[in-house]
């Protein structure tokens, strides 16, 4: 039977999403990358302007499975892996900028 989300709090939501994916987190799922980023493509989303949010979540499914499933388990560490990516974005291009300006 399907949940019907559209009541459902952000963190409901993405439990209900991550909590079916979960289980098959590991080294040797091979298209664990692709299941993670369509899993939190669209928290990302809401998180993140949309022109950053393809560059955001391909940063996120690179890290180790551990981290992986860490934030696959709460909608709050996902937003905290999101907030360390978005800086590390923006003082890249900060470093960026710096060096066309010399």
């Amino acid at each position: 039977m399907q949940q019907n989300t559209a009541n459902m709090t952000p963190n409901q939501k993405y439990v209900t999403v991550t909590q079916k994916l979960l289980p098959s987190v590991t080294d040797r799922n091979p298209y664990l990358k692709d299941q993670v980023g369509q899993a939190i493509f669209e928290f990302v989303n809401m998180m993140v302007p949309p022109e950053r949010a393809p560059k955001i979540t391909g940063m996120l499914i690179e890290l180790p499975v551990d981290q992986i499933k860490a934030f696959m388990g709460d909608l709050q560490a996902l937003r905290d892996k999101v907030n360390e990516a978005t800086t590390l974005i923006d003082q890249a291009e900060k470093q960026g900028l710096n060096t066309q300006m010399q």
